[in-house]
């Protein structure tokens, strides 16, 4: 699993907002309304922990900073 510490790592966030970001592709296909409603808490929670962190994701495409400094 992971190393518990006192702080997230800047990586361990980059990677949640990959795994952000890929919950975006799920609007194109058909899921159950369970299915989605799990999915969409799921990337709620990610989320919250890279806003608990002090960052939020930025979808602008193209961009080189994945998070941005809240």
């Amino acid at each position: 699993m992971s190393n518990l510490a006192d702080k997230t790592e800047y990586r361990a966030l980059l990677i949640i907002a990959v795994m952000v970001k890929q919950f975006e592709k799920l609007h194109y296909m058909d899921m159950t309304k369970i299915d989605d409603w799990e999915a969409t808490k799921a990337r709620n929670l990610l989320e919250g922990i890279i806003q608990s962190n002090g960052y939020k994701i930025n979808y602008e495409k193209g961009c080189k900073t994945p998070l941005l400094k809240l």
